[in-house]
């Protein structure tokens, strides 16, 4: 904590590059992808490490793009893009 500024959580003057990483928890999502439906579970990766919800374990964290039971779809900069006209949340 130099300079009397305290922790900033690592960001710079850049910013903290925010990750959604996508992956498919059934076959099935191979046909209900292309209408927007399936079944997926989700990932934030920050600084090199994801973070993930899992029933029963709670917040993890573990390598980016390596979900166990899980096939990796698609990463999705959030600091680029994600936002309104993008995505139907």
């Amino acid at each position: 904590m130099s300079g009397g500024r305290g922790y900033e959580g690592g960001r710079t003057r850049m910013g903290t590059k925010v990750i959604l990483n996508v992956y498919d928890l059934s076959p099935i999502n191979d046909y209900l992808y292309a209408i927007g439906m399936g079944i997926h579970h989700s990932g934030v990766e920050i600084l090199g490490r994801e973070y993930s919800f899992a029933s029963g374990g709670g917040i993890f964290d573990s390598s980016p793009k390596d979900a166990p039971g899980a096939k990796f779809r698609e990463s999705i900069d959030l600091r680029e893009d994600f936002g309104p006209d993008r995505y139907n949340l």
